[in-house]
């Protein structure tokens, strides 16, 4: 499932991305780097065309090699 530019996001895709959020939060609280790898290869999967999503998956992937 990705995202696409000007295309409202689903439910189900809106859901998977809070999950996400939240998980790489848990893992940014645990300094869980394996966890918080996977979460961010998943959330990768997921940006597709949207800017704001990219962006924030750039963000937490400095925040993890930090």
């Amino acid at each position: 499932m990705k995202v696409k530019l000007g295309v409202h996001m689903s439910y189900a895709e809106a859901k998977e991305i809070a999950l996400l959020r939240q998980e790489l939060r848990a893992c940014w609280d645990k300094a869980d780097h394996a966890g918080a790898e996977v979460a961010l290869q998943r959330l990768w999967q997921v940006v597709g065309d949207d800017d704001e999503l990219t962006a924030e998956a750039r963000r937490w992937s400095i925040k993890f090699a930090a």
